[in-house]
């Protein structure tokens, strides 16, 4: 599985690590071989912040989502019960992600709110590390995708688009595929 979140923000000042909350679940599971990683199913869910409920200007022009998306979503709680049970149907071996940001925030974020880490007993892979060791670069996403001649698809700092980007990369990349597997 392939998470990518996307959390509240400000440029200026920018926010404490601890005051930045999940708005965004992008999530891919697919089937990973030596040879490709098939997608099987997607998910996206909006998450309603409940520390600074209101987004900055700077975060909505960033992620591409709106107050209105975040004000009408479940709080964090509900949404990682409705994860949970989209989850159940495929029990994934680990979740990868590019970088450990995502693992972190899960953890810091759920911990902080007295939930349960829906993903928690599950192996995380750092997908930025692994194409690092492999590749010799440590870089951002899309310059990942770049490097390896392909084109961005969808929006940049969408949750799903994010996610949807690193499968299509792991699907590329024999190396990273191989990395993963090793690791699993």
């Amino acid at each position: 599985m392939i998470i990518d979140l996307e959390c509240t923000c400000n440029d200026d000042p920018p926010l404490a690590r601890d005051e930045g909350e999940i708005i965004e679940i992008g999530a891919i599971i697919g089937e990973l071989t030596s040879q490709a990683f098939e997608v099987l199913a997607e998910v996206q869910l909006y998450v309603r912040p409940v520390i600074n409920p209101d987004l900055t200007q700077f975060c909505s022009e960033l992620t591409g989502i709106g107050q209105n998306q975040v004000a009408e979503a479940p709080t964090l709680d509900s949404a990682c019960d409705t994860f949970l049970k989209w989850l159940s149907q495929y029990a994934p071996d680990a979740w990868g992600s590019w970088g450990k940001f995502d693992a972190a925030q899960f953890e810091m974020e759920t911990g902080l709110k007295q939930i349960h880490n829906p993903l928690g007993q599950l192996s995380h892979l750092n997908i930025k590390q692994l194409f690092a060791r492999k590749r010799g670069h440590r870089v951002g996403l899309g310059r990942a995708i770049e490097l390896s001649g392909m084109l961005f698809q969808g929006r940049p700092h969408s949750g799903l688009d994010d996610a949807k980007n690193i499968a299509h990369l792991v699907n590329h990349d024999s190396l990273i595929r191989e990395a993963i597997l090793a690791r699993v």
